[in-house]
């Protein structure tokens, strides 16, 4: 009768461990690195109306400074979309975001946004992941939002990684 009492319990507990270690890399395995692309000019997150603008106004010979400020103000911005969505999704427990200087990251990401600040279009974020070990291009990704192309890179490098 306690064995009866104490089985659910202990499936209970077993369960919580099992999900909790879920996230969490196998032993003997190094958790997964994924960085953003190293381009010396260029930026990791790019909105891509944002640079088309900028774009323009240099080459029609106009003072793009304002343009350019722009970029890197909706940049920085696009970049805490991600990042915050990064932290929070549970795909990317587990899975090492390296910041710059650091040490070389198994996966490289570039990401494009495009139309998210355009009255009536639906946001595209753009993203290509790089296997660095193996040099190799994977499938790319559209999401709608940063925290969707999160997850959704998390997902991809788990795919990788087996």
């Amino acid at each position: 009768m306690i064995l009866m009492n104490t089985t659910p319990v202990i499936l209970f507990l077993a369960a919580l461990a099992l999900l909790q270690s879920a996230g969490q890399p196998q032993p003997g395995k190094r958790a997964p690195r994924l960085g953003f692309v190293q381009a010396k000019d260029g930026t990791p997150i790019v909105d891509t109306d944002v640079f088309d603008e900028a774009k323009y106004v240099e080459e029609s010979g106009s003072d793009s400074s304002a343009a350019k400020a722009k970029r890197a103000a909706h940049e920085a911005t696009l970049t805490r979309e991600f990042m915050d969505g990064f932290k929070q999704a549970r795909e990317c427990d587990g899975v090492i975001f390296m910041g710059k200087g650091d040490q070389k990251p198994d996966f490289e990401l570039q990401i494009m946004v495009d139309s998210h600040d355009t009255p009536g279009q639906k946001p595209v974020w753009a993203w290509v992941l790089r296997d660095l070990r193996s040099n190799k291009l994977m499938p790319v990704g559209n999401d709608d939002s940063g925290p969707q192309a999160a997850k959704n890179i998390c997902l991809a490098v788990r795919k990788a990684i087996g």
